[in-house]
């Protein structure tokens, strides 16, 4: 380009150039599009002339280029090798005069929006320090997750489902702004019954010499295959969040394995060493020394299930149990000693409570305080009860952690798992939904929950919590925007989701609880919630393996005994709970349990 201006001084002249050809430079920008199809090529297309894309250093299904900015630009598939387009984007994007576009998601329209989130209940005592996670969980985003791996281990890994199979990948984490990159990690399949389904559920694990996400570095990524509003472990794992309990968080996710698009996942993490750092260390100086924690799985039997009965002083008893060490102490003994110990603590409290002495009694709440953080579990209580947890203590002596707290020398109640809440599963739906708490599972009767409840100051702390969790979290009029706020969200993805492929084969969880039974690969500790219906069961069995529509799964009346709407879980549960609502179970129910 030749530029003459006549008259001018050369300095000045010299310089009009030099801001000429900086224009030129800054009005490229760099365009970035998530974008998979092997078998097309991409391109952004800006006043109809096509700008081919390469595909990126950073992931393979990023494509980049630089074309003109402040224009408007969709993106599109090419046919390969030319510049013919075969399909492209059902909106034109706005102009951008930056430098660089977002790692814009093709065929999305947005890149973040606002979402509406519980606000923290007050009155309910904190016991935890979490570090700071915004570059994990990010508000208002869905970033994409992308596994590279050899694929013949994949195909091996997803042919034996029902195994423990690791295969080693590269994994990439592409946000809007930033694009984190991952190697050597372990990658497999997750889950008990949760691998029964045609959507597998996954793990992750960054090795320690790698960088992390917000300091983690061991995640779940969880189908939601069972719940066709795919939020109720969302709503779950942020409302405790909300009431101060120590938990995983959970944010939304796109899956890719190599080629191949999986799918919408949750992101949640995995309780480890690195977890129980971030969550409880107040100090922050890599120097945190985790007690031991030990992990709940049912049971089968009233001998083995993870209840906290008493099993006897030999800690080795407790190896046949449904619990487990689930992550050794950095300093002290990897054995069952301290919950030999607080078993027994347990038990005495029930003969204390029915004996005269009250000296005693009058110290109860003190002793409690000494090894456990009661309001803590009391609160997870008042949640298991109010958000109809059917897989949890109270239901099924399941999915929960206990951890002691060297800080504060006591244990600590960590929930998890929380597909089965909110009025989904297999399960007698008016049992769960009994308005008196007392009434609920088992919370009368287990060896935990009965033995704090004949504290009578236990009882009222436990009713005041439910009815501020009540009053609070699940006030309709603030509860329900944020409901509609999380389905918008998700909306497109749900529908992209539901139109890919599933990497399973057969009958949703039919045909992977045949092929584990068939193979002796039921789990051993695997047991029935208390509130299991049968006649429900079959219902679920064919639900979910037919299309639930979306907004059905949220607002309510699906059809099905196994699923009610989220929203009209809530609208039930809230009525029944003011109206202390009893229930009383039918005969099967009683003959089930006897």
């Amino acid at each position: 380009m030749n530029i003459v201006i006549r008259g001018l001084p050369r300095p000045l002249y010299l310089y009009l150039v030099l801001l000429l050809y900086i224009h030129r430079i800054v009005a490229d920008t760099l365009y970035s599009v998530i974008i998979n199809s092997p078998s097309t090529d991409a391109a952004v297309v800006i006043d109809g002339q096509v700008y081919v894309l390469s595909p990126s250093g950073k992931s393979s299904i990023i494509f980049q280029a630089k074309a003109p900015s402040e224009k408007p630009y969709y993106y599109a598939k090419l046919k390969k090798g030319t510049k013919e387009i075969v399909e492209r984007e059902r909106f034109v994007r706005f102009p951008t005069a930056r430098a660089w576009t977002f790692n814009e998601f093709y065929n999305r329209n947005w890149n973040a929006k606002k979402v509406l989130n519980f606000e923290t209940v007050e009155g309910i005592a904190k016991s935890h320090n979490r570090r700071d996670d915004r570059d994990l969980h990010i508000s208002g985003q869905i970033p994409t997750i992308h596994i590279q791996a050899d694929p013949a281990s994949l195909i091996s890994m997803h042919k034996q489902y029902l195994d423990d199979v690791t295969v080693i990948a590269n994994v990439t984490h592409i946000s809007a702004t930033k694009v984190k990159h991952f190697m050597n990690v372990e990658f497999g399949i997750s889950g008990r019954t949760s691998r029964y389904f045609n959507k597998f559920p996954y793990k992750i694990k960054i090795p320690k010499e790698d960088y992390s996400l917000s300091g983690f570095r061991h995640f779940k990524l969880r189908s939601v295959a069972n719940d066709p509003s795919y939020m109720r472990e969302y709503i779950t794992a942020n409302m405790l969040h909300a009431v101060n309990q120590p938990t995983t968080r959970a944010s939304y996710v796109r899956l890719f394995m190599n080629e191949q698009p999986i799918g919408l996942y949750l992101l949640v993490e995995k309780y480890d060493s690195t977890w129980l750092a971030n969550e409880f260390d107040s100090k922050r100086n890599g120097q945190y020394k985790n007690g031991i924690t030990y992990e709940g799985h049912g049971g089968r039997t009233e001998h083995n299930r993870a209840d906290f009965s008493f099993k006897g002083d030999d800690p080795r008893v407790f190896e046949e149990s449904s619990f487990e060490i689930a992550e050794g102490p950095k300093d002290g003994k990897k054995d069952f000693g301290e919950l030999v110990e607080f078993t027994r603590f347990i038990r005495d409290q029930h003969y204390l409570q029915r004996s005269t002495n009250s000296v005693a009694k009058a110290r109860a709440r003190y002793e409690w305080e000494k090894r456990l953080d009661v309001e803590g579990f009391l609160t997870n209580m008042a949640m298991e009860f109010l958000l109809g947890f059917a897989d949890g203590y109270t239901e099924n002596t399941n999915n929960f952690y206990l951890y002691k707290d060297p800080e504060r020398g006591k244990f600590v109640y960590i929930p998890w798992d929380y597909d089965y809440t909110l009025g989904n599963g297999p399960f007698d739906m008016d049992a769960m939904l009994v308005g008196d708490y007392m009434k609920f599972g088992r919370m009368s009767s287990l060896p935990l929950t009965s033995a704090i409840l004949q504290v009578p100051e236990y009882r009222q702390l436990l009713e005041h919590h439910i009815d501020l969790i009540a009053r609070n979290l699940l006030n309709t009029t603030t509860l329900f925007p944020i409901i509609d706020s999380i389905a918008e969200f998700i909306y497109d993805d749900v529908l992209w989701d539901q139109k890919l492929p599933r990497i399973g084969k057969g009958p949703s969880y039919i045909a992977g609880g045949l092929h584990a039974f068939l193979e002796g690969k039921i789990d051993q500790d695997a047991s029935l919630p208390f509130c299991t219906s049968f006649s429900v069961a079959a219902d679920f069995l064919i639900r979910v393996n037919h299309h639930v529509d979306f907004r059905l799964a949220i607002e309510g009346h699906t059809g099905y005994k196994s699923l009610l709407g989220v929203k009209e879980w809530f609208k039930r549960k809230l009525t029944n709970y003011y109206n202390r609502v009893d229930y009383m179970p039918g005969v099967l129910r009683q003959l089930i349990h006897i």
